[in-house]
């Protein structure tokens, strides 16, 4: 028993010593910088536009969307209760006299009941074609925006508006 205490009273001994007196241990910060998050911006569909003079004051302006797999591109003739519909609108302009309707086309279509939205939807993917024909009264500058919506089998993303501008001149 003796002996035991010795021993304790020896590793006290060391441990005081070690610590030095009356002081506390000192204690080391090591400062790690936190990493800044990593934000990546989705952007699975690319657009491309161009026009045509297909007639006196008539012309056709064109979107051409590039899809990544797995992602759509939605009609332009989309009930009010589903996803946004792909549309080409023109901004006020007296020369603008008449608009068509949406002529479209995709690579993949698949048209039918779709379960993220529980309705039938016609959406494109892979590569879609958006047209439409517009007249003019003479001369002008037409400008406006395009807007669609794009969806994945989990998620939809609603990018900016395209903007775009139509010398018809």
């Amino acid at each position: 028993m003796k002996s035991a205490f010795i021993s304790i009273l020896a590793f006290s001994s060391i441990f005081l010593l070690s610590c030095g007196s009356g002081s506390t241990a000192e204690v080391v910060e090591e400062v790690v910088p936190i990493e800044e998050p990593v934000i990546q911006i989705l952007e699975p569909v690319k657009w491309t536009y161009a026009t045509e003079k297909v007639g006196e004051n008539e012309y056709k302006i064109t979107f051409n969307a590039s899809i990544e797999d797995s992602w759509y591109v939605y009609s332009s003739t989309i009930a009010n209760d589903g996803p946004i519909p792909t549309s080409i609108n023109f901004n006020e302009n007296e020369a603008l006299e008449s608009v068509e309707t949406i002529v479209e086309s995709g690579e993949v279509t698949k048209d039918g009941y779709d379960e993220m939205f529980d309705m039938d939807i016609k959406k494109f993917g892979h590569a879609a074609t958006f047209s439409q024909t517009i007249k003019t009264s003479g001369p002008t500058t037409l400008t406006g925006y395009m807007e669609f919506m794009t969806c994945d089998s989990i998620q939809c993303l609603f990018p900016d508006p395209i903007e775009f501008t139509i010398d018809a001149n």
